[in-house]
């Protein structure tokens, strides 16, 4: 997996390489090991490594993703949900329509629909604007 130790306190403490345990450990004589092998790399160290092996990446890092990740993840950066949404207007029609019908925003108290306002209809934004009255009375 390219899990680096410099992304997240978590990740600094995995091990490089393990026997897995759980439920793909051992079957009919097969063993599952999870391997990081760019675990020690620096960010500058793994674009340094793709601009030398051709130089190919996904799109996501051209529009500016710090990482890649579904195009809008509830675990995504701000930066990385304009993105999705500008470069999946769509989907991001979709989801924001979805908080507009439930009333629940995407994360707690993080509609959304507030990053790029001017693609959605303005039915889902009067929709979702009753919603956050109503929240707050």
């Amino acid at each position: 997996m390219g899990l680096r130790a410099e992304e997240s306190t978590a990740r600094a403490k995995r091990q490089t390489f393990r026997l897995r345990k759980d439920s793909s450990a051992p079957t009919k004589g097969r063993f599952v090991y999870d391997w990081l092998p760019i675990h020690d790399w620096s960010e500058a160290d793994v674009w340094h490594c793709i601009n030398q092996h051709g130089n190919i990446y996904h799109e996501a890092y051209r529009h500016g993703n710090q990482r890649l990740s579904c195009a809008l993840c509830v675990l995504a950066s701000v930066n990385d949900l304009i993105n999705g949404a500008i470069h999946n207007p769509d989907t991001y029609r979709e989801y924001c329509h979805i908080e507009a019908v439930t009333g629940y925003s995407f994360r707690k108290d993080f509609w959304l629909s507030d990053l790029k306002p001017e693609l959605l209809p303005q039915e889902t934004l009067n929709a979702i604007a009753k919603h956050k009255l109503k929240k707050t009375e």
